[in-house]
C-alpha cells in the first residue's frame, strides 16, 4: 500500500481551510487541518473532515443520468448527455426564444469559483443576462449589495475584528457559519474577547458566538431594523458619534437624526420585546469604543427588511467612524486581488436598480444582483412570451431551497427540460431530465482569491484580515471509471455545441459601480477547452502577488513583506457616504408606523420560525454523507423547553408545524438557549412534495411554510423567509 500526505484546500464553504489529506493508493482516507498553516493553526470543521466519506459515498453520482419515460434513470456517456441537452436547448430556443432558457447556480459551486461565473457568461452569450441568471444571492443577502450601493462603499474597508474594542453581530453566528470570519472562527472570537473586545450579539438564540458576548440581546424575530434605528437614536441624541469623520466623509446626518427620532428606547423595547436599558448600554458601549463594527447576516436578511437592516448597520459604522483611515493597515489586504492603491475614501452612492427594464413577474426592476430568484417558479408557471421552459441548476437545490416548496415543485415538473449538475440525487436531481455528475472539492484545484474577493459584496461576507494566500492542485482524481465534469466545463461544452462564444471576465475587484479595478475580458478558445489551471490564471491575472509565486508555498503564506498602509483621501475625491438615502428613510418610516412591519405571533400561530446553521451541514450539502449523517439526517425543530411543555410536546416527538401557508413534519427538540415564542430550524432539508414526508429520515422542508407571494422585497423580490408565524402540535401515535 502506498500512503502519503497531500496538502490542499477544503472548499466545502468559503472559509478555504488548509487541510492535510492522507491518500492511500490514490484514494483519500483522512482529512485533518493543516498543522503547518501560517494562520489557521490546524483548524477545520466536521464538514471538511468528512470529505473522504462524501467523495466515496454510495449515493454519489459518477455517470450522467438520463430520465426515462417511466421515471427511472439510466447511465449514459458524458458526450451523449452534452449532445442531447444541447439539441433540446436548441429546439426550445428555436420555438420559444433564448429567453426561455435559465441558469440557477448555488452554493455547491464553492468547490470552484469559476463555475457560477461561467454559468453567468453562458447566459450572457445567449444575450439574456441578467434576466435569466438566477442565483442564491437574491434569496439570501442581496440586501447587502443594495444597501452598500445606496450608502456608498469605503475603499479601505471596515476596521478589523482582531483588534476591535467592540463589535455588534446582528443575526449572524460566525462560529458555525464562518461568514465574515474564515480563519478558525471559534478561536478567533474567544481570543478577541480575551483581548478586551466587548462583543454584543443581537439574536433570539444564544448562539455559539453569543456564548462569548459581553451583552446578548434576544429580540422578537424580525425586529432588527427597529433595534438598529434605536441604537442610532441613542448615539445621535447623546452626541456620541464621530463628528469629524462624519463632517469630512458623510452627508444626510440631519435627515437621519429626524428619521430615527421616533425610535426611543421605550418604543424599541416595546416593539422588539427587549430591555430599554440593554439597548442604551449597547449603543453607549459601541460608541465609546475606539474601534469596532456592526455586521448583519442571514438572520437579519430573511425577514422582510434585510436591506434596511444592512443600511442602518452601515450608517452606524459611518457615524462612529468605523472605517480604516489613512496611515493605518488595510484590514482586507490584496494578495491574489489586483495591485491597486487603497485610499481612505468613499465610493459615491448610486441607485442599484433600473425601472426601464422590469421582470415579467411582479414588475421588479433590473438590479445589480441579477434576476429575482423568488420569482423563478412563476417565471416557469406563467404563460406568455419569455416563459422559462429550460432550467440548468448548477450546484443548487431549488426543490428545497426556494420559498413555497409546493409551488416550486409544480414549476420544476412543468419544465420542458431540467438539468441538475450535482454530486448526488438531491431533491432537484430526482426531478431532473438529466443529472450531470460534478467534480467534488478534492478533485479540483483551489485558491483563496474567491474568499478575498467576497469582501466586495458587503461587509462581513468574506476576505482575510491578513495578507494571506494559498493555492493547491487537485488532491485526488475522481473515482476510477467515473465520467464526471466540472460545472464550468459543462457550460463551455454546451456553448460550443450551440455555436456561442463564452467570454470570461477575470481579475476584477469590485461590484456594481464600485470597482477598485474593472475585470479583464478573456474569450475562451473554441478550438480546445482550457484547463481549470488556465482559468485560475485568468482569474488572478494582474494580482498583487503572482499566482505562480503563491503556488510555491504549499501551506499558504503570509505576505508580510508587502506594504499594506492605506493612503490618505485623494485631493480630487469629492465622494461622500450617504446616511439618509430617501428610499431607506421612507422604508424606516413604514417600519415605525407599522411597529416593525413584520409578522407577529397570534393565538393560532404562537411561535415565530427562524433559520439556523448546522455545523455538520452546508444547506443541503452533507445530508447524505455517512459520516456527517451518523448522528441524524434530519433537521430538528428546536423550541424552548417551556414552550414544548406549553404545547404538550416532548423532545423526540414527531410534530406537525403549521403556518398560514403550509404544513410540515419535524422532530421536536428542546433548546433552552432559544427565547420563548421561537421555533428554530435549518433550511434545505425534507422530501419533495410528491414524496412521503420523512421527518426522521430526511427532515422537514421549512420552505413549504413560506408564501412567496404574500410579501417580498420590492427591489429584488426576496420573499419573507424568516419570522414566519407557526404552530406546533404533537402527532398522535399511529397517525399518518
Amino acid at each position: 500500500m502506498v500512503s502519503e500526505t497531500r496538502i490542499g484546500i477544503c472548499k466545502v464553504c468559503w472559509a478555504c481551510c488548509p487541510i492535510e489529506v492522507t491518500v492511500e493508493n490514490g484514494r483519500a482516507t483522512k482529512v485533518i487541518g493543516d498543522r503547518q498553516s501560517p494562520i489557521y493553526g490546524g483548524y477545520t470543521c466536521p464538514k471538511g473532515r468528512a470529505m473522504p466519506e462524501g467523495h466515496y459515498a454510495e449515493s454519489r453520482i459518477l455517470h450522467p443520468q438520463k430520465r426515462m419515460p417511466d421515471g427511472s434513470y439510466v447511465s449514459i456517456p458524458m458526450e451523449q448527455a452534452l449532445d442531447e441537452i444541447a439539441a433540446r436547448l436548441r429546439a426550445i430556443s428555436d420555438e420559444h426564444g433564448v429567453e426561455s432558457i435559465a441558469v440557477y447556480p448555488g452554493n455547491g459551486n464553492l468547490s470552484n469559483p469559476i463555475n457560477p461565473v461561467i454559468g453567468a457568461m453562458f447566459i450572457m452569450a445567449l444575450g439574456t443576462f441578467p434576466w435569466r441568471f438566477f442565483s442564491v444571492q437574491t434569496i439570501d443577502q442581496a440586501g447587502k449589495v443594495i444597501a452598500q450601493a445606496l450608502h456608498g462603499r469605503w475603499m479601505a474597508g471596515p476596521q478589523p475584528f482582531a483588534t476591535a474594542q467592540s463589535w455588534i453581530m446582528v443575526g449572524t453566528n460566525p462560529v458555525i457559519s464562518k461568514q465574515g470570519m474564515s480563519v478558525n472562527p471559534g478561536q478567533t472570537v474567544k481570543q478577541a474577547v480575551k483581548d478586551g473586545m466587548k462583543l454584543i450579539v443581537i439574536d433570539p438564540r444564544e448562539t455559539e458566538s453569543a456564548a462569548h458576548a459581553f451583552l446578548h440581546i434576544r429580540p422578537r424575530p424580525g425586529q432588527d431594523s427597529t433595534i438598529l434605528a434605536g441604537l442610532l437614536r441613542v448615539i445621535l441624541t447623546e452626541g456620541l458619534y464621530d463628528h469629524a469623520f462624519v463632517a469630512d466623509n458623510a452627508v444626510g446626518l440631519d435627515v437621519l437624526k429626524a428619521a430615527v427620532a421616533p425610535f426611543t428606547p421605550d418604543h424599541v423595547a416595546d416593539v422588539a420585546d427587549i430591555s430599554a436599558k440593554e439597548l442604551v448600554l449597547a449603543a453607549r458601549t459601541f460608541a465609546a469604543a475606539e474601534s469596532g463594527c456592526v455586521v448583519t447576516a442571514t438572520g437579519a436578511h430573511f425577514p422582510l427588511h434585510g436591506t434596511l437592516a444592512e443600511y442602518l448597520a452601515l450608517c452606524l459604522n459611518t457615524i462612529c467612524g468605523r472605517w480604516v483611515r489613512g496611515g493605518e493597515q488595510h484590514s482586507q489586504p490584496h494578495v491574489l486581488l489586483p495591485d491597486v492603491a487603497i485610499r481612505a475614501q468613499p465610493y459615491a452612492p448610486y441607485t442599484p436598480w433600473d425601472y426601464s427594464e422590469v421582470s415579467r413577474i411582479n414588475g421588479l426592476p433590473k438590479t445589480v444582483v441579477g434576476a429575482p430568484t423568488g420569482t423563478l417558479p412563476d417565471e416557469i408557471l406563467t404563460p406568455g412570451k419569455g416563459r422559462v421552459r429550460a432550467l440548468i441548476c448548477s450546484g443548487s437545490n431549488p426543490a428545497v431551497s426556494l420559498p413555497d416548496q409546493n409551488r416550486t415543485g409544480r414549476a420544476l415538473e412543468a419544465l420542458d427540460l431540467l438539468v441538475a449538475i450535482d454530486v448526488e440525487m438531491s431533491n432537484t436531481a430526482r426531478m431532473a431530465d438529466y443529472v450531470i455528475p460534478d467534480r467534488m472539492s478534492m478533485e479540483t484545484p483551489g485558491c483563496t482569491q474567491f474568499t478575498e474577493s467576497m469582501k466586495y459584496y458587503g461587509i462581513w461576507t468574506g476576505g482575510f484580515e491578513l495578507p494571506y494566500a494559498m493555492y493547491s492542485p487537485a488532491i485526488v482524481d475522481p473515482p476510477m471509471g467515473s465520467d464526471t465534469i466540472e460545472s464550468w466545463q459543462f457550460f463551455y461544452e454546451l456553448a460550443k455545441r450551440l455555436g456561442k462564444q463564452i467570454t470570461y471576465f477575470g481579475n476584477g475587484a469590485g461590484t456594481g459601480q464600485h470597482w477598485d479595478k474593472a475585470p479583464v475580458a478573456f474569450p475562451l478558445p473554441l478550438d480546445r477547452r482550457p484547463t481549470t489551471e488556465e482559468m485560475f490564471e485568468a482569474m488572478c491575472a494582474g494580482s498583487r502577488v503572482p499566482l505562480a509565486e503563491v503556488r510555491q508555498h504549499i501551506h499558504g503564506k503570509l505576505f508580510d513583506e508587502l506594504d499594506h498602509t492605506v493612503l490618505p483621501r485623494a485631493e480630487d475625491c469629492t465622494a461622500m457616504l450617504q446616511v439618509a438615502d430617501p428610499t431607506m428613510i421612507a422604508e424606516l418610516a413604514v417600519v415605525h408606523e407599522k411597529r416593525g412591519d413584520t409578522a407577529n405571533p397570534s393565538a393560532e400561530f404562537p411561535l415565530l420560525l427562524i433559520p439556523r446553521r448546522a455545523n455538520e451541514m452546508m444547506n443541503s450539502i452533507g445530508r447524505n454523507n455517512p459520516k456527517l449523517a451518523a448522528k441524524r439526517r434530519y433537521n430538528p425543530a428546536f423550541v424552548n423547553p417551556q414552550d414544548l411543555a406549553r404545547f404538550g410536546v416532548a423532545t423526540g416527538d414527531i410534530v406537525r408545524i403549521r403556518s398560514a401557508h403550509g404544513i410540515i413534519e419535524g422532530v421536536a427538540e428542546g433548546d433552552p438557549r432559544l427565547r420563548l415564542g421561537v421555533l428554530s430550524m435549518s433550511h434545505c432539508f425534507g422530501t419533495n412534495p410528491n414524496e412521503p414526508d420523512d421527518a426522521i429520515g430526511q427532515g422537514g422542508c421549512t420552505s413549504r411554510l413560506m408564501d412567496a407571494q404574500a410579501a417580498y422585497d420590492p427591489i429584488f423580490g426576496q420573499p419573507r423567509m424568516g419570522a414566519i408565524p407557526v404552530s406546533i402540535e404533537r402527532r398522535a401515535s399511529g397517525e399518518i
